[in-house]
Parts: C-alpha cells; structure tokens; sequence
C-alpha cells in the first residue's frame, strides 16, 4: 500500500463520524435503557474467543463469517467474534447458572468475513436482548414486543413484522429421511419457493406423494393470518409438531396484536433463517425502504448444551447502525458552545457551570483566527451586562 492510499479502509468495513457517531452512541443509550426498564441485564463479551466455545451455534455461515486466528500462548484456535448470542448462551448457562428465566442484553461491534448482502457491513455494530430458561410463546411475545419497542425507539416508522416457524419444515422433513445432500438442496429449492425443484429433490428421495404435496404446499404459504387457516387444511399430515406449530404461531399474533393492535403481520411458513440451529418460531422486520431485514430473532431452545445446561432461549438483534440509517426521527443538532480566549475568571466559572450540566462548551486558544462557525459550534459565550451568558450564533 502506498503512501497516498494508506488512508484506505477494507471493503465493507466502516467507520462512524460527527454528528453521526453522537447520534448512534445516543440510540445505543435510548435502547439499553429500554432494555434495562423490561429487567434485561446488559453483558459485555469479550472480542475473541476460543473456537470450540465461540462456534457452538450449528451454523454453517457462523462458520465462515468468523476471523480465525491461533492464540500465540496456548496455539490453540480462536475466533473474531461474528455473532453475539453463543457468547450470551455461555454466560447464561456456565459463568450465571440461575435456575430462574434470565434476561440479558448487549450492544457491541461483530465482524464477518464477508458482508451478509449487498446492503451489508462487515463490521456491524450489533444490539440485542435473549431471554433464558423459559419454553413458553409468552416469551416469544416478550421480545418480539420489545424488538417492535425498539424499532419504535429507533424512529423506525411502520415496519412489517414477519413470522414463521421452523418446526412445521423439521416435522415434514423428518418423514422423508432424506441424505444430507438432498436435505441441503431441499432447503435451498425451498427458500426459492421453486415447486419444480422441490418435487424433483423430493423424488430423488423416494418420498411419498402426500409429503412431496405438503413440502410444495408449504412453500406457498405466505400472506396475512389466513396463511395459518389455510396450513391446516393443505398440510394434510396429522404429525403433532406441525398443529402445535400453527397454533404457536397464532396465539402469538394474537399476543403481539392485543399490544400493538395496528402492527402490519405477515406469515411464511417456507420462511427458515437461521434454520440450522433456531427451534421454533422466527421473526423478522422489515420496511418498504431496505431490501433485508432490520432486525431478526426466533426461539433456539437448549443452546447451552455444549456448556452442561440446556436451556430454553429466544431473543433477537439488529445493527445499530441500519436502525440509525432507517430512522425518521428528527435528532436535533446538540447545543455546542463556543468560549472566545479570554483570562476573565468569571468565563472560566461559566464554562465550569455549563459543562457540570453536561452542555458541550469548546474554547478558543490565545491567538485562534477561526470563528465560533469554523469551529462547528452554534452557540456562543458572549460577555454583557449580565455577565457571561450564551447566545445563539
């Protein structure tokens, strides 16, 4: 790299600046406060782990989102941490071992490998809350309510609130005994809702006739609550797992629509992010004017395994910075206030008083040509009758 290009930053790799840096660190603030009036208690994982404990998510992508690197005391391999949750799910079940639901929180930079998307960042700025050691859809209504909460906290106006649930696919699944080769292409042919595809992969496996009409059926699945009314009647198996899944799903509309009764629901049961380790219900939101989610979560049950204690978890996240991007709430210029050079004590004490009521006061140095406007304040210290006081510029 030369000297005239040294300034450059890797691809999808950013960096945040004034006014923009304050307004994020501000919406950092808000939601955490949010968080911490729901009783979710905010933790601070450390930048890298070991391999075995930081890649406990099933997770092909986590696999490849993650910086490896080799710790130079034990050459054992570790890991730039790409995702939050497994270092949460440790917390939980090994370092706070409560037997009571837990709720936490976090709000920290992660890094991949390789953007997620077009639209993505490499080095997001990720905030999120999970809730610990209860199974029940109540606390599936928890924090999809509180990602809707933070949305709202964020300024982001009408987001479309999309469900789903990944237990119907495994049900339907688990009676093809499918290879995990045809297993992949069926999942790959399902996300492209491809009818034709997912026949012939289903065909390929010797499955039924009815199973391959219930996989087909499920990938056209999609719209307002009268998805779930139709699931019952076109998926015609009577396995357990796919009525609890409908019923799951609808209770929990019912749930998010006694609190947020004008809240914009969209159902897909074909829809399986995260599908690799998430156990139950699946959530996203988006808005009209960013093609991906803005915020995602679902329910992974017994992620704490691997640490000797399975527990019930959900929870979601989102990046701090897309919210920022997509808000619509108007974020006023913060008062910034220009002291000219001068030895009056009495300056000295009014500059001491505005800045113990956490005002943003900058002076000017003896002999400093630029003004008060080159110095991107929009407020002055000007001396009167009554003393120092400040001025609008």
């Amino acid at each position: 790299m030369t000297k005239a290009n040294r300034w450059l930053l890797p691809d999808g790799v950013d960096e945040i600046l004034p006014p923009q840096a304050n307004q994020l660190e501000s919406l950092r603030r808000e939601i955490l406060d949010l968080y911490s009036t729901w009783g979710y208690e905010l933790v601070m994982t450390p930048l890298i782990e070991f391999l075995d404990s930081l890649l406990i998510l099933p997770s092909n992508e986590l696999q490849l989102q993650t910086f490896k690197i080799v710790d130079q005391l034990t050459g054992r391999g570790m890991g730039v941490r790409a995702d939050i949750t497994s270092q949460v799910a440790r917390i939980d079940s090994h370092v706070l071992q409560r037997d009571v639901p837990t709720r936490l929180c976090y709000a920290d930079s992660v890094l991949h490998t390789l953007p997620k998307s077009l639209l993505g960042s490499r080095s997001p700025l990720m905030i999120g809350a999970e809730l610990y050691g209860h199974s029940g859809i109540e606390s599936d209504i928890e924090v999809i309510s509180l990602m809707l909460h933070t949305l709202g906290k964020a300024g982001i106006v009408e987001p479309q609130l999309a469900l789903g649930h990944v237990g119907i696919y495994r049900a339907l699944t688990s009676e093809a005994n499918l290879s995990p080769i045809l297993e992949e292409k069926l999942f790959a042919a399902l996300q492209r809702k491809s009818a034709g595809e997912i026949e012939q992969v289903l065909r390929d496996g010797q499955a039924d006739e009815a199973l391959i009409t219930n996989i087909k059926n499920l990938s056209t699945l999609h719209g307002d609550i009268s998805v779930l009314d139709r699931a019952a009647s076109e998926i015609t198996c009577k396995l357990p797992q796919v009525a609890e899944s409908i019923e799951q799903l609808r209770q929990i509309a019912d749930g998010i629509q006694a609190t947020f009764p004008e809240q914009s629901l969209y159902f897909d049961l074909g829809e399986l992010r995260g599908y690799e380790y998430h156990t139950g219900v699946v959530f996203a939101a988006y808005v009209s004017s960013f093609g991906e989610a803005i915020a995602n979560g679902g329910r992974y049950d017994d992620i704490g395994e691997v640490f000797g204690r399975a527990r019930a978890a959900t929870g979601f996240d989102a990046d701090l910075k897309v919210l920022l991007a997509q808000s619509m709430k108007a974020r006023p210029e913060p008062k910034r206030i220009f002291a000219p050079a001068d030895n009056d004590p009495a300056l000295a004490s009014a500059v001491s008083d505005l800045r113990a009521q956490g005002q943003q006061v900058v002076c000017a140095f003896a002999g400093q040509a630029e003004s008060a406007e080159d110095m991107g304040c929009n407020h002055v210290l000007v001396n009167g009758d009554d003393g120092w006081h400040v001025e609008p510029l």
